[in-house]
């Protein structure tokens, strides 16, 4: 079964990586592009960092809750949103954020994974006038950038004894990414008809990664997690005849850490925070490009009585705060986000999901100086499981 999961899993995977959105977000133009974290609706829904939340599941942030699940499993996430721009139409498109399969072998669990990173879709338009030798003349020029840059890990996960869990994965960086320029000329402005302009290039990304975490139950009432995250020099080497060398950039080195609190039989407190250091690829960007260190925290709470036709039906509410990377028109740049969900099991076999469905929605901004962008973000996860 494993197997056949692997494969429908590295399949999607192929589809999703090269296309993450259709213009999601003019944020996405911003040094090398807008950074997604691989998490599912649930972590979504709890505004965190995705690390030391309760129960098991799949995350690439947090390596070691994948510990104790029991059954192989196949996990997906797809990400819809809608971005506006003041003063601009509505823009959106579908994210594949997170992918997984997970197999236990004894108390061992293995895990494969595609996940989000950067994402650089993104389009410019803009009209002018050139100089031809028949006189001033209209244009317009389109700058487009397609694709986007996602990570592939293998993973392992086990329980040492009842209040520790463990996990490490490593994998490396995936995607492409594409460039066009084209310019229109206003059609017979000129005599004897001009071609329109048009120059492209594709660069295929490549680098490694890798994720160790750890997860601690000191008691019933109190989870707690950390994770480092390591990315190696990620290249871009043009290809289909692009012109130019390949080139690399430092990637930051990511330390998560949260938990979960119980306050109350069946309401739980949910915090995390997270700290990247970017500073190493300023430079590759010609200085000035990207902040040296970036800060990520948030939280939420969920209360776990709710039923919906009998089955658990867990509501959950969340705010989050992230600083992102890179400098946007010269400012730097922020994302905050209210959000709300809930997960329900669709089968279960003796207390444990067979089928769990959980969804959440997300209303946020990302701001630098006088730009700024609103957007609805919803996030659906869905989890198989089976002997």
């Amino acid at each position: 079964m494993f197997a056949i999961l692997l494969a429908v899993v590295v399949g999607v995977a192929g589809l999703a990586a090269p296309a993450p959105a259709q213009a999601q977000s003019v944020f996405n133009a911003g040094g090398l592009g807008l950074q997604i974290d691989p998490m599912d609706a649930r972590a979504r829904g709890l505004g965190g960092v995705g690390v030391g939340l309760s129960g098991w599941q799949m995350l690439m942030t947090d390596p070691a809750a994948a510990a104790g699940l029991r059954l192989p499993s196949i996990s997906g996430t797809f990400q819809p949103s809608v971005t506006q721009v003041s003063g601009a139409p509505e823009a959106g498109g579908t994210r594949f954020p997170l992918l997984g399969v997970s197999y236990p072998f004894g108390r061992h669990v293995f895990t494969a994974q595609f996940g989000s990173f950067l994402d650089q879709e993104w389009a410019v338009t803009a009209e002018r006038v050139v100089e031809l030798a028949a006189g001033p003349t209209p244009a317009l020029d389109r700058y487009e950038s397609q694709g986007g840059i996602g990570q592939a890990r293998l993973g392992w996960a086990t329980r040492i004894g009842e209040q520790l869990a463990v996990g490490v994965g490593v994998g490396s960086l995936v995607g492409s990414v594409e460039r066009r320029f084209t310019r229109e000329l206003e059609s017979g402005a000129v005599e004897g008809g001009l071609e329109n302009f048009r120059q492209m290039g594709e660069w295929r990304v490549s680098g490694a990664t890798a994720v160790a975490g750890v997860n601690w139950f000191p008691s019933d009432l109190l989870q707690v997690g950390a994770s480092v995250e390591w990315v190696g020099d990620m290249t871009l080497a043009p290809v289909r005849g692009t012109e130019g060398v390949d080139r690399s950039y430092t990637m930051p080195l990511t330390l998560r850490t949260g938990g979960t609190f119980t306050l109350a039989p069946d309401v739980r407190l949910a915090m995390g925070i997270s700290r990247a250091d970017w500073s190493g690829v300023d430079g590759e960007l010609g200085g000035e490009a990207a902040r040296d260190v970036v800060w990520g925290y948030g939280g939420g709470i969920e209360w776990g009585r709710g039923t919906l036709r009998g089955r658990a039906f867990p509501l959950r509410v969340g705010y989050r705060v992230q600083e992102l990377p890179f400098h946007v028109r010269g400012e730097s740049a922020e994302e905050s986000a209210f959000s709300g969900g809930f997960g329900i099991n669709l089968a279960d076999a003796q207390d444990v999901p067979l089928a769990r469905l959980d969804l959440s929605v997300e209303r946020g901004s990302r701001d630098a100086g006088a730009l700024s962008e609103e957007y609805w973000r919803t996030t659906v996860s869905l989890r198989l499981a089976g002997g």
